[in-house]
Order: C-alpha cells, then structure tokens, then sequence
C-alpha cells in the first residue's frame, strides 16, 4: 500500500533535495575546477624549485671568524661581522675588515660590528 504525504511533507520533501542537489552540485564542481590563482601558483612552486645557485663570501667568512665573530650575509650584499668584545684591539681589527670589505663600523654595548651592502 503506497503512502500517500500532505502537501506540507511533499514541499518540504522537494525543499529538501533541492537544497542537496544544489550541495552536491557545488561541490562536485568545487572539485572539477581548479581556480586560476592556484594554477599561478603551482606554476611558481615549480619554478622556485629549480636550483639556485648562492655564492658564499668566503673571504668575509674567513675573516670574520678569524677575529672571533659572527658573520650574517645574505644575496643580496649584505654583509655583517659582530665581535661581542670592545676591546681596543677588536676596534682596530675590525676597522681593517670594514675598510676591506668598505662596510660601516658601529660598536656600544653589543660589542663591535661591521656591516653594510657590498
């Protein structure tokens, strides 16, 4: 014996699959399309992934660790040598690395540093 429904319960029937029709279309095409943003940025994580070739400043490295310091380089030129004493000797040795490698010379209560952009 087939059921028979009231108006109320067969509008809320269609209501309701029309709300999960348009669910489940939304996100079937979610996942079919693939916005244009995304694809951009697939494409640079490919590229990124390509090898890079970076040049370290050895001499500076070199110089800067033989006076005790810390060096901090990046690509782009930029070059930086901390020793944390403010000796009179350290003063005079790091002015000689900041006339070689022409950085400026700061020095207070963080000991003495070189730095600058080659």
């Amino acid at each position: 014996m087939a059921k028979t429904y009231t108006e109320l319960e067969a509008w809320a029937i269609f209501i309701g699959a029309l709300v999960i029709g348009v669910v489940l279309t939304s996100v079937f095409w979610a996942f079919i399309t693939v916005p244009e943003d995304v694809k951009k940025i697939e494409k640079e994580i490919e590229n990124a992934t390509e090898p890079v070739n970076i040049e370290k400043p050895n001499d500076f490295i070199t110089f800067c660790d033989k006076v005790d310091g810390t060096p901090n380089w990046d690509d782009k030129g930029f070059r930086q040598c901390v020793v944390k004493d403010t000796s009179e000797k350290n003063l005079i040795v790091m002015n000689l690395l900041c006339k070689k490698f022409n950085l400026s010379l700061n020095y207070g209560s963080f000991g003495v540093k070189c730095e600058g952009k080659i």
